[in-house]
């Protein structure tokens, strides 16, 4: 289909002060294979935010990524991506064969069982129905449905394991993208991944410098620095 709405698709990259280095090598990533804008998406800068019922929390952008439509205007297609991703390949490629009758397209995740009770900087994982899919979400944002995910909905629905089920959506309205879109470290070994997404920790902690894909993500915060 012609995606040339007369909107350029963004990237928005969910930011949290904890993880500034994994948010920094994600963001040089990007910009080194594309020329997609993009935006750092912090509660801080999210005018009309205040979503506070004492659920948990992993990240600053647990729930701001369903913000994205209201943020792009509800026009054209935005994509949202976790910090902890390392792209190899160009998103906007995605755009070149989309059904605009998909509100919604993310890699479909089969269920998995989590390799440690905890990740990252000691935060305990969550075994859910639809894990991760929410990770990485390509938004039609004039579909009809994401008209929902308004500043009102988005602030006061509960519970917010809606959003991440992606449940104000019916199945046929989410749409599938391959898997090496995002390839999780340690669980997929894939030979050419295009975005790789360092669920559990990567190598800005300590203890996930020797993951599957640490080398890759090693490598081009290098090619940052330098």
């Amino acid at each position: 289909m012609n995606t040339d709405t007369g909107y350029q698709p963004q990237m928005f990259i969910g930011y949290d002060k904890r993880e500034a280095k994994a948010y920094d090598v994600c963001e040089f990533s990007l910009k080194q294979r594309s020329d997609i804008e993009i935006n750092k998406l912090y509660s801080e800068d999210i005018e009309g935010y205040n979503r506070d019922w004492g659920e948990p929390q992993s990240t600053d952008f647990t729930f701001t990524r369903f913000w994205v439509p209201h943020l792009s205007g509800y026009k054209g297609w935005s994509f949202f991506v976790d910090c902890d991703f390392l792209f190899q390949a160009d998103p906007l490629e995605l755009l070149e064969d989309l059904d605009p009758s998909k509100a919604v397209y993310v890699v479909k995740h089969p269920g998995y069982i989590p390799n440690s009770q905890i990740k990252m900087d000691g935060i305990p994982q969550h075994r859910a129905f639809r894990k991760n899919w929410a990770s990485f979400i390509l938004f039609n944002n004039e579909h009809p449905k994401n008209s929902r995910l308004s500043p009102e909905y988005l602030n006061n629905h509960r519970p917010g394991l809606d959003f991440h089920q992606l449940r104000w959506l019916d199945e046929d309205d989410i749409g599938s993208l391959p898997l090496e879109w995002n390839c999780l470290d340690d669980y997929y070994h894939l030979e050419n991944p295009k975005a790789i997404h360092y669920t559990d920790g990567g190598p800005w902690f300590d203890d996930y410098q020797n993951t599957f894909y640490s080398d890759l993500w090693i490598k081009e915060q290098k090619d940052m620095l330098a």
